[in-house]
């Protein structure tokens, strides 16, 4: 999911996104904080640029 926001592919996000949360479900089990955390950033409508787009 990182690597898909930080190249700008948001077809690739929500890609990533969906593989992850079947795995979840297939093994019955819950995504780490971390993970959920990262989900809500990259599919946050007000979330920062990717580092490599931002202006010194």
């Amino acid at each position: 999911m990182t690597i898909e926001w930080a190249t700008e592919n948001t077809a690739g996000i929500r890609k990533a996104i969906t593989r992850v949360q079947q795995i979840a479900r297939s093994y019955d089990m819950s995504l780490d904080t971390i993970t959920e955390q990262t989900i809500d950033l990259v599919l946050s409508p007000d979330r920062p640029e990717p580092a490599h787009t931002r202006r010194a």
